[in-house]
């Protein structure tokens, strides 16, 4: 997932059905960050990021589906 992302624009990364990047609206941001966003690392797991102009800045890898969402 991680070559997948380092070779990809922002228009594949939001397109790409395999990393699924979806917004997150049930985590309030901190000053500085528009939005949340989750992405897929492995079947199992999802990641936290946002990004910081050319940047994807990747902030957890929670253990569970339902964590990323701010729901435990």
């Amino acid at each position: 997932m991680l070559a997948k992302l380092r070779h990809s624009t922002w228009p594949q990364v939001y397109r790409d059905k395999g990393l699924r990047w979806e917004k997150i609206a049930s985590i309030k941001c901190a000053a500085g960050i528009d939005a949340l966003y989750s992405l897929r690392i492995t079947q199992a797991r999802r990641a936290v990021a946002y990004r910081d102009g050319d940047f994807i800045r990747l902030l957890i890898i929670p253990p569970d589906h339902d964590a990323t969402y701010g729901k435990k």
